[in-house]
This record gives C-alpha cells, structure tokens and sequence, in this order.
C-alpha cells in the first residue's frame, strides 16, 4: 500500500515531468486543469451576467444584501 501512495507523491513538478499518471503527463493534466478553470469561469460569470441582465430588466433598483 505504502508503494502506491509514493508513486502519487511529487516534490515538484520536475519530479513528475517523465511520469505518466493515468497515462497522460503532466503538461497534458496541467492543460486540462486550465480548461477546466476557464470553462468554470465561464458559467460563473454567465450565471452572474443573467441574474444581472434579469434584476435590471425587472424594473425595481437593485438592493446590496445589508439593505
């Protein structure tokens, strides 16, 4: 058990550099990763824009949260 918890086991990157996990490097999972965030930010902000779009359209002034 020991052994396959040492494999996931990385000081830095340079240590994974030549390492496939799951089968992929790690320049692969980092681009991944950053797909991810921007497809995440994306529906943020989306969901945000709507819900702002729709308040205005709605007529009544838009209150801060402690009001």
């Amino acid at each position: 058990m020991l052994s396959k918890f040492l494999v996931l086991v990385f000081l830095s990157n340079a240590d994974a550099e030549n390492f496939l996990i799951f089968g992929r490097d790690i320049n692969t999972w980092l681009i991944y990763v950053l797909i991810l965030f921007g497809l995440t930010f994306l529906a943020f902000a989306w969901v945000w824009l709507s819900g702002l779009i729709i308040e205005k359209k709605s007529g009544k002034s838009i209150k801060q949260p402690w009001e």
